[in-house]
């Protein structure tokens, strides 16, 4: 009876002990509950104190180097700054200097701003016939391509020109004669962003060559230059091969007076045509050059040859090619991170404002000017150049995030502006980041890289409805770019603290409407991939679509083979063509 009296007292001293700790448990577990909200809720970042914690974490984490990081953010719907590291330190912001060019442009020459590109002629037309010189003029339009200089030459035949007795004259008066911005490492380089500037340009100062497949492995490759220049000579050297994969390399250099590209390589017998790009020394005779060529090709006679100068003042014109508007070329700018675009720009706005000729150094005046008349500080900002491939460029983080509120909060350039930037996940430069996440439509940016150097400043929309502006700039590899950016990002677009009454309703709208899906690319696009069969790029029926001029390679002339080794260069990337079919006695089948 004892033992069980024992028994009984111990098993009630158990339950009590339990019953205490479960009850001491119950007591902390709001507090507990509470601290973990403060932190972070599965809803989002509830408060500003657990936003600035979730980013310092993400830089404790993602930096190795924290003092070489600039970031700065700020809610541009409540003029509130959410965090602040390093952000008046002055760093190299590499492609994010576009963001100023851009914003100047807009604000200086307006989004319906076009750049024009003109013939000019002192002497009439009678017959058919222009009695004395015709002027090409360019004034910098950084869109004038291939397509549209076939049409341009079209519609001065279309005005009844068909000889011309005197020379081609280009002009590219309208710019310095520097066609390289200062600090660039150029060298013998010849990378496409690289590529040099001027005021009568084309295809953005870029010669594409063509490469295909020959008729039998182990024969010459099939290569051909677009568009064709008088400036311009084609040397190549390349076999069709049993592999996979093109292997190319490229070369240039200055041969009688033109430029002398070098090809050479093996590409697959069963490849698609590819086409690759290389920077002309001279964009005005390339220019220049390619007009008199499609002149020719046209039915249009110049008796005469080609040569630079100055269209003289009583000059009438004849014919005016106009670029798309500004808004559409700044969308380019930015969103593809076009350094030729970027200084074309640059120099536009310096001659426009200036006067002509536009130099660097008038443009960046305008871009200056423009900064401190938005409240950007004079301390935080030292530009070289327009497209930020300089790196004696300076900027602090919280100057772009200035310029990005204020661009915001101007309507006349918020459009525009922002429709320029690339969309995470979607398009430009950042197209694979995040395409499945549900909030890639939510981020606006503009990326930039050099060695050492990453840039990513941009637009958030947050979960309650508050646009954000960031910029981050990371210098001498301080942090791991794509991690950091994405979990900053996340951190961004999770955002959802509550405010006072009126600062709730005014942001309600935007929470709702952002609530509304959106299509994703990838599914939205998926039936397309799946239906559509890959074509044959020795098609009988698409041999048209190129014209005449290409050869197979061993045909090139003898006066076109390189007196020494060129020097090579990894290709550069580019979209695909259709190649000419020919016959085996190298006579186009047309």
């Amino acid at each position: 009876m004892r033992i069980k009296e024992q028994d009984s007292a111990g098993r009630f001293l158990r339950f009590s002990l339990w019953a205490m700790m479960l009850g001491l448990t119950a007591l902390s577990a709001p507090d507990a509950s509470a601290a973990k909200k403060r932190v972070s809720s599965k809803k989002g970042v509830v408060s500003k104190a657990a936003f600035q914690a979730r980013v310092k974490r993400a830089v404790k984490r993602q930096c190795v180097r924290p003092g070489r990081l600039g970031l700065y953010i700020r809610s541009v719907s409540t003029a509130q700054t959410l965090y602040s590291h390093n952000a008046a330190t002055k760093r190299i912001p590499a492609s994010n200097v576009k963001l100023f060019t851009a914003a100047a442009a807009l604000a200086s020459l307006g989004p319906d701003y076009r750049f024009a590109t003109d013939f000019y002629a002192k002497g009439k037309v009678r017959g058919g016939v222009l009695r004395g010189d015709l002027y090409l003029k360019g004034y910098g339009d950084p869109l004038f391509v291939h397509e549209r200089m076939r049409d341009f030459v079209r519609r001065l035949k279309l005005r009844g020109v068909r000889r011309i007795e005197g020379d081609l004259v280009a002009d590219d008066t309208f710019f310095d004669e520097k066609k390289h911005g200062r600090g660039w490492r150029v060298g013998r380089s010849i990378r496409p962003y690289l590529a040099p500037h001027g005021a009568l340009s084309l295809n953005f100062g870029l010669a594409n060559v063509l490469v295909a497949p020959g008729d039998r492995i182990g024969g010459p490759a099939m290569a051909n230059l677009e568009p064709s220049s008088r400036a311009l000579r084609l040397w190549a050297k390349v076999k069709t091969s049993r592999g996979k994969h093109p292997k190319i390399w490229l070369g240039r250099r200055r041969s009688k007076g033109r430029d002398l590209v070098q090809v050479g390589g093996s590409f697959p017998a069963r490849g698609r045509m590819k086409t690759y790009r290389v920077p002309v020394t001279d964009p005005t005779a390339f220019t220049a050059g390619a007009v008199a060529a499609e002149m020719e090709r046209q039915g249009i006679a110049l008796k005469g040859g080609i040569r630079q100068a100055a269209t003289p003042p009583d000059a009438k014109l004849l014919v005016r090619n106009l670029s798309p508007p500004l808004s559409e070329v700044v969308s380019g700018l930015n969103k593809f991170s076009n350094n030729f675009v970027a200084e074309q720009v640059l120099k536009t706005m310096g001659a426009e404002t200036h006067g002509a000729p536009g130099t660097a150094e008038k443009g960046l005046r305008v871009v200056r000017d423009f900064l401190l008349s938005i409240g950007v500080s004079a301390k935080e900002i030292a530009l070289a150049d327009g497209s930020g491939l300089s790196r004696m460029n300076r900027a602090s983080p919280r100057s772009l995030a200035v310029l990005l509120e204020a661009a915001h909060n101007d309507f006349r350039l918020r459009p525009e502006f922002m429709a320029s930037l690339a969309v995470f996940g979607v398009d430009g430069t950042v197209k694979k980041r995040r395409r499945r996440g549900v909030d890639s439509r939510r981020v606006r940016v503009k990326t930039g890289v050099l060695n050492g150097v990453r840039a990513f400043s941009g637009y958030a929309a947050a979960g309650n409805g508050e646009i954000l502006a960031f910029s981050i700039l990371m210098n001498g590899n301080a942090c791991r770019p794509k991690s950091l950016t994405g979990a900053l990002v996340r951190s961004m677009v999770s955002l959802k603290r509550n405010f006072s009454n009126p600062v709730n309703a005014h942001l309600r709208g935007a929470r709702e409407i952002m609530a509304r899906p959106m299509p994703k690319p990838s599914i939205r696009d998926g039936w397309r991939r799946r239906s559509s069969p890959r074509p044959d790029p020795a098609g009988e029926d698409d041999f048209e679509e190129l014209g005449p001029g290409i050869v197979p390679i061993a045909e090139s002339p003898q006066d076109d083979s390189p007196d020494e080794s060129p020097a090579r260069a990894a290709p550069a990337e580019g979209g695909s063509a259709w190649p000419s079919k020919r016959d085996p006695g190298g006579r186009s089948r047309e």
